[in-house]
C-alpha cells in the first residue's frame, strides 16, 4: 500500500481538455490523452514533414531513437531492467505472442478465470482448436477470485495460468504475486494482463513476477495510441525464442545500419543471431512512431508524479465512491477487502441489468460517462476513478445517480 503522503496537483485537471464539459469516469474503457501526449505528438509528426537530418538514413535513425526511449520509461514505471520490455501495438497483440510462444503439447491445460475479458481467451481457445491443448475455468466467487480458487481449479495438466491481474467487470484485484509463487513452484507459465491495473495502481515486477505481462496504453496510461507495452522475464529469455523475427531488434552493427547498409560486402545469407533481450518479441521494423511518442510521454507523466501517488489518490476516490454508492442505496458488486480493490468500482441500482442501462442512458445525456459491463452474470454499471478525477466528479456522479434513479 503506498504510504506516502504526497498528493495530486490539482494542475493535473488542466492537462486533460476533456475534463471541461464532462464528467470522465471510465477510464477502464478508454482514458483520455493529456495535453503533454498531443504536443509531443505535434512535433513528432511536424518533423517527419522535412529531413532535418543529413540524410533520409539519419531521418529514420533518428525516429528510431525516439521511439526506443520509450521503454525506459516504461522499465521505471515497472521496476525492471529496461532489456526485459518490448514494445507492442496493444494488449491483444502481446497475449498473442505469449499464446503462440509458449511450447504446448497435446492435453495440456491453461487456466483462465471465468470472468475474463474476452480477448485474453481468445487465442488459447484458437489453439486449442489447432494443437489440441485444453482452455479450462477458474470459477469465481460471486466476481471474486481469491488465491484458493486457482489452488482448486489446477490440475497436474496445468501448465500456463493466463488471467487479467484487474477483473474488468468486477473490478477486483487478483493476489498476482501469491499468483506468481504458485506458478513458481509448480512450473507454470503465468501471462498477466495489466490493462486496468498499471498507471492506476503501482505495478512492480521485482515484487509480483510474471513471465508475460502486457498492457495496451489506451485505457489507465492514458494513451489511446495503438502502443502497449510486453514485459518477459528471465526465463522467457532464456528459454523461448520469438514467433517472427525483426531486423531492428538485432543489435545494431559498427558504424550504424546506414554504414552497414552501405557496405559492399553484405549479404542476406548470414549467421543472424538475436540478443536474449525482450526486443527481440518485437516487429523488429518501422514501427508505429506516434503511438509510442504519446505512450512515453503519458508514461513519463505517471512517473513524474509517482506511481504510489497516483494509487494514492485513486483508492481515496474510490473509498468514497464507495462510501456515497452505499449511502445512496446502490449495490456494491463483490464488495472486497480493500486489497483487492482497485480503480474499478461495480454496482447496481435496479434489479435488472436492463433498468440500470436505462440509468446510464440518462447518466450520459448529461455528460456523465460511466459504462455497464458484465461477463459470466458478474456485473453492472462501472466507473472507473483516475488520477485526474476528483471528489466533486464522484458527488456529481452520486446526486446525478439519486436525482435520474427516482425516474
Amino acid at each position: 500500500m503506498p504510504t506516502t503522503d504526497r498528493r495530486i496537483p490539482t494542475t493535473v485537471r488542466s492537462w486533460f481538455p476533456g475534463l471541461e464539459d464532462t464528467t470522465f469516469l471510465d477510464a477502464a474503457c478508454v482514458g483520455l490523452a493529456p495535453i503533454q501526449a498531443r504536443d509531443a505528438i505535434s512535433r513528432f509528426v511536424a518533423g517527419t514533414l522535412r529531413c532535418d537530418e543529413r540524410d533520409a538514413s539519419a531521418h529514420h535513425v533518428a525516429m528510431d531513437e525516439q521511439r526506443a526511449r520509450v521503454r525506459g520509461e516504461v522499465a521505471r514505471l515497472l521496476s525492471v531492467a529496461e532489456d526485459h520490455v518490448a514494445l507492442v501495438e496493444s494488449t491483444t497483440h502481446g497475449l498473442g505472442i505469449a499464446a503462440v510462444t509458449i511450447p504446448l503439447r497435446p492435453g495440456d491445460e491453461v487456466l483462465i478465470p471465468d470472468t475474463e475479458f474476452l480477448q485474453v481467451a481468445i487465442p488459447w481457445v484458437k489453439r486449442a482448436e489447432r494443437d489440441g491443448i485444453v482452455v479450462s475455468p477458474v470459477t469465481s466467487r460471486d466476481g471474486a477470485l481469491p488465491l484458493e480458487a486457482f489452488h482448486a481449479a489446477l490440475t497436474p495438466r496445468t501448465r500456463v495460468i493466463c488471467c487479467s491481474t484487474v477483473q474488468w467487470s468486477s473490478g477486483y484485484r487478483i493476489d498476482v504475486a501469491g499468483l506468481a509463487e504458485l506458478c513458481r513452484d509448480r512450473d507454470i507459465w503465468l501471462v498477466a494482463d495489466v490493462i486496468q491495473e498499471v498507471g492506476a495502481l503501482r505495478v512492480d515486477l521485482g515484487e509480483r513476477p510474471a513471465d508475460f505481462v502486457v498492457a495496451g496504453g489506451h485505457k489507465w496510461l492514458n494513451a489511446p495510441f495503438g502502443c502497449g507495452f510486453l514485459a518477459v522475464s528471465d526465463r522467457v529469455l532464456a528459454e523461448l525464442e520469438p514467433p517472427t523475427y525483426g531486423y531492428l531488434s538485432l543489435e545494431e552493427p559498427d558504424g550504424g545500419w546506414p554504414r552497414y547498409f552501405g557496405t559492399p560486402s553484405i549479404t542476406p545469407f548470414r549467421d543472424y543471431r538475436f540478443p536474449r533481450t525482450a526486443r527481440t518479441f518485437e516487429i523488429g521494423g518501422t514501427s508505429n512512431y506516434p503511438g509510442a511518442v504519446g505512450l512515453g510521454t503519458s508514461v513519463g507523466m505517471i512517473n513524474d508524479l509517482g506511481p504510489d501517488v497516483v494509487e494514492a489518490h485513486i483508492r481515496r476516490l474510490t473509498d468514497l465512491l464507495r462510501d456515497e454508492l452505499r449511502a445512496a442505496g446502490a449495490r456494491l458488486i463483490g464488495d472486497p477487502s480493500p486489497s483487492a480493490r482497485s480503480g474499478i468500482t461495480v454496482f447496481r441500482w435496479y434489479d435488472t441489468p436492463e433498468a440500470d442501462e436505462g440509468l446510464l442512458r440518462r447518466l450520459l445525456d448529461e455528460r456523465i460517462l460511466v459504462s455497464i459491463r458484465y461477463t459470466a452474470g458478474i456485473g453492472g454499471l462501472r466507473v472507473s476513478t483516475h488520477f485526474y478525477n476528483d471528489e466533486d466528479d464522484i458527488r456529481r456522479l452520486v446526486d446525478a445517480i439519486r436525482r435520474l434513479g427516482r425516474s
